[in-house]
């Protein structure tokens, strides 16, 4: 299945591509966890993550198209 990955700000470099915006085949019933090992992303690393719009974790089952935001926390006081 393809999802639409989007790594915002500086997550960018964990892109394939190099792109902040792309494509990725997955296997049938992907969770989001697979889908931030196939592209290396670091487990340790503070993330924010939502799949169709919808506050998501590491064990969401993911769909065919289905959109992935994956950002930095706000930071600040």
């Amino acid at each position: 299945m393809t999802v639409r990955i989007h790594l915002l700000g500086n997550l960018s470099r964990f892109s394939p591509s190099g792109q902040e915006k792309f494509k990725l085949d997955l296997a049938p019933e992907a969770t989001v966890g697979a889908l931030l090992e196939k592209i290396g992303f670091p487990t340790d690393l503070e993330k924010m993550i939502l799949v169709n719009g919808r506050q998501s974790n590491p064990a969401t089952l993911l769909g065919e198209e289905d959109e992935v935001f994956i950002f930095s926390p706000a930071a600040g006081g």
